[in-house]
This record gives C-alpha cells, sequence and structure tokens, in this order.
C-alpha cells in the first residue's frame, strides 16, 4: 500500500540559525525550511545586506519542517530533514567560483511502502535588499521575474509578475499552453523565476523537473515616509514569490530528486555574457536597449584601455558627441538663421497683427527668401534623444560602476557626486553657454 503526507506538520522546536561563509558571501541558513535566512554580499564598498526583511528564506522548502546540519565542505552545505519516520529530506547548496550554484532536493524513502508527498514550493523574497545609494528608489525597482523563451522570438523574453489588487498574480505554464492551444511545452515554461531589484537578482534554474506555477504576492516589509512624513507613513511593500512544485510519490526503498541551478548576487553585466541560461536578460536598457548595449561594449572597452571608467565615460562622451556633430552644426545654423530673421519676423507680426492668415503666409515666404527650415533646429535633438536615453539607461544599471573611483572625491562613479561639486560646475557652464547664446537685446 500507499501513504500520502502533507508537506510538514508545525514544530515546537525553535528555529536554529547555520552560518556558512563562502567567497562573496556570509550566508545564514534557518533550521526551518532550510532556506537562506541572512545572505550578506562581501562588496567592494560596505557589505551589502540582501535579505534584510523578514522571510522564511529563499529556498526554503518545506518551511515548517525542522532541517538539520548533515555535512559541509569549502563550497558546499546539506541539510537533512524527517518528514515521516523513514521518510527523509535532503538539501545540498553548492557554491561555485562563477556564481552560478546548484542545489539539489532529494526525498529519500527507507519504508516498505511508496509515500506521496504532496505539493510543495520554493520560496523568495519579500524583495532583496540593495546598496545604500539605491535604497530610496528598492520598492519601486523590486519585482518577481521570470525569464520565457516564446516560439518565433530570437531572445527570450523577461516577464515581470504583479500581484492584482490584494489577490496574487499567477503565471501557470499549463494553463497558458491551453488558452493558447500549443503543444509546445518550452513556448510557455520559464527558464528561471525569482526576484531582483536594479543591481541584485535572485532565481532559481530548473534543471531535471518541470518549471510550474509561479505565484507572486505584495508583502509589507516596512514603513516609509509620505511626502517627508508631513502626511504620517504607508506600507513599504516587496514581491514574495513562491515556485509551486507539485506533489511526488517515491517508491519504497527508492528516492527522488529535483537539481536546480541557483544565482544570488550582483547584475554584473559582463559575468552574465559569460554564463548560461540568459541572466543578461534581467538588466533592463530601456527601450532603446540595442544602442545601450552598443554604448555599454565601448564603455568596457574604454575601461579596458585606460583603467579607470570615469576616463571611459568622458572618452565615450567625446565619442558621441563628435557622432553627433554634423547634427548639432544643423542645429547651431538654424538657430543663427533664426536670429538672423528676427527682426523682419517681429515687424511682420505687428504688420499682420490682426491677421492671422496674412501673417502665415508672409512668414512662409520669409523662409523661403532666407532658405530656413524652423524645423532643422529640432530635428537634431530627436534624434539625439534615443542616443541619450540609451547611454543614461546603460550608465544607471552598470554594476561595473559601482564602487568605481574616478579622481579625489569620486570614489563610487555609481553615486551621486558627495559635495555637489559636479553638478554645480556643469549648472555654471550651462549658464555661461546659454548666455552666449543669447540674441543680444534679451
Amino acid at each position: 500500500g500507499g501513504t500520502s503526507v502533507a508537506a510538514a506538520a508545525a514544530s515546537s522546536q525553535p528555529e536554529e540559525l547555520i552560518s556558512f561563509d563562502y567567497q562573496d558571501a556570509a550566508v545564514t541558513f534557518s533550521s526551518k525550511g532550510a532556506g537562506i535566512k541572512k545572505y550578506i554580499y562581501k562588496d567592494v564598498v560596505d557589505d551589502v545586506n540582501l535579505t534584510p526583511f523578514d522571510t522564511k528564506g529563499f529556498f526554503a522548502t518545506l518551511p515548517e519542517l525542522d532541517f538539520r546540519e548533515f555535512s559541509r565542505t569549502q563550497n558546499s552545505i546539506t541539510f537533512t530533514g524527517d518528514i515521516l519516520p523513514g521518510f527523509e529530506v535532503h538539501k545540498t547548496y553548492t557554491f561555485a567560483e562563477n556564481g552560478l550554484n546548484a542545489l539539489k532536493v532529494a526525498f529519500v524513502n527507507n519504508t516498505a511502502h511508496d509515500i506521496t508527498l504532496e505539493p510543495w514550493t520554493f520560496n523568495f523574497g519579500p524583495g532583496l535588499g540593495t546598496v545604500k545609494s539605491e535604497e530610496k528608489d528598492n520598492e519601486r525597482e523590486s519585482k518577481a521575474v521570470y525569464l520565457v523563451q516564446y516560439e518565433g522570438r530570437k531572445k527570450a523574453t523577461l516577464e515581470v509578475l504583479k500581484p492584482k489588487g490584494d489577490s496574487a498574480g499567477v503565471y501557470n505554464p499549463t494553463a497558458e499552453r491551453e488558452e493558447e492551444k500549443s503543444t509546445d511545452e518550452d513556448e510557455f515554461n520559464w527558464i528561471w523565476a525569482g526576484v531582483q531589484n536594479r543591481y541584485f537578482l535572485s532565481v532559481i534554474i530548473p534543471q531535471d523537473w518541470t518549471p510550474g506555477v509561479l505565484e507572486a504576492t505584495a508583502s509589507v516589509v516596512g514603513k516609509k515616509d509620505r511626502l517627508w512624513g508631513l502626511f504620517g507613513q504607508a506600507d513599504e511593500k516587496g514581491p514574495q514569490m513562491t515556485v509551486q512544485m507539485p506533489s511526488v510519490t517515491v517508491e519504497a526503498n527508492s528516492s527522488k530528486e529535483y537539481n536546480s541551478d541557483f544565482y544570488f548576487g550582483p547584475k554584473d553585466y559582463q559575468e552574465f555574457l559569460a554564463l548560461p541560461y540568459h541572466l543578461d536578460r534581467s538588466i533592463e536598457f530601456g527601450f532603446f536597449g540595442a544602442l545601450g548595449k552598443i554604448a555599454r561594449k565601448v564603455l568596457e572597452t574604454f575601461y579596458g584601455w585606460t583603467g579607470n571608467y570615469g576616463v571611459a565615460i568622458i572618452l565615450l562622451t567625446v565619442c558621441v558627441q563628435a557622432l553627433m556633430f554634423p547634427l548639432t552644426m544643423m542645429s547651431l545654423k538654424s538657430t543663427a538663421q533664426m536670429r538672423k530673421i528676427a527682426p523682419e519676423m517681429k515687424r511682420l507680426q505687428e504688420k499682420y497683427k490682426g491677421n492671422q492668415e496674412a501673417l502665415s503666409r508672409e512668414t512662409l515666404n520669409l523662409y523661403r527668401k532666407y532658405n530656413v527650415n524652423p524645423f532643422s533646429g529640432c530635428l537634431p535633438m530627436l534624434i539625439q534623444l534615443p542616443i541619450f536615453l540609451a547611454l543614461f539607461n546603460a550608465l544607471r544599471t552598470s554594476w561595473a560602476l559601482h564602487g568605481a573611483s574616478f579622481v579625489g572625491w569620486i570614489t563610487d562613479l555609481s553615486s551621486k557626486d558627495p559635495y555637489y561639486v559636479l553638478p554645480i560646475l556643469m549648472g555654471v557652464v550651462m549658464f555661461f553657454q546659454q548666455k552666449g547664446n543669447m540674441p543680444p537685446g534679451t
């Protein structure tokens, strides 16, 4: 005969914390579900607590079950828990130097009858911590995400799983296939899923199991001031995601394994390009992403030459300005021409003050006389806009700039100038530029 058992019954045993240090992180596991309770990333600026919120633990499974440490090596740790007498679960985390780690969950049945375990889950969130310079924007940037390869698309698509009002946002690959009447399982099976913010990512990557239902909710993680506290406080929320696993039947005297890869750390574009699974898709380059990636590649090339990201940004800016020089000249010429005909334009406006039709006709004749195109000054700006937006997104999402020094007091190019020297200097320069371009008498 067979036995059906719930994931785990509530235990009265207190939670124990198990520490494990490896390379770039100090990890603390919980005995309840053997999830990552604390993940302190050893950053070049300051250590970053990526799990500052109260949580069951990232990658927690069977959170009511008590696990105990079974064994550890320099780069791995194994936990074990008793679901029933003779029915155990073993859970092994193996950390790799490239950041692409492994997680194995094995159910071992040492009894003489089959045992069916009811559906269980992997937990993520609520949300991730971040560096100090990003804390103000972290709630907006924190998202539950998954990557899926749709049929007919060259690249995998990053999808955001948003909670709907007070209910959970749900992604069900099986339901999606039925709705689209598709027999291609890969079209809707996600590649990886988890939570992210601007700089960090935590995801699970199925290896030998079929990706299941994803569910995301918005959990309250703290309080935030409304307009500097003038309107009291509001709830600060973070995304909580669960990966739902189906029930599993383990035959007598046998075991069943679920192998996964996982990533937990910074969104380093260059490192991601060297890894599988398209982790680079988690980095948002914006609408003009192709231009942003080109800008990022050029920036890395200049950094390779100079060894200084500040100098690399200056060189990149010079190159962008050189490429746009013809457009800039077109705009300047248009401005000069409009300034030249300004007195005659003013006379026309006075002469045909009450006759809009005549004013429009004579204005057009004036443009023809001097071969002036009033829109030629705006066109270069419209063409330049996508380039500047792409450059902005490429720089603001660049983990490489975090902790990168430039000169003197600029020790972190991803953060603001601590003394506001550069913004003030730029403002002064722009003031005199504008003053020099103003027509006489204005």
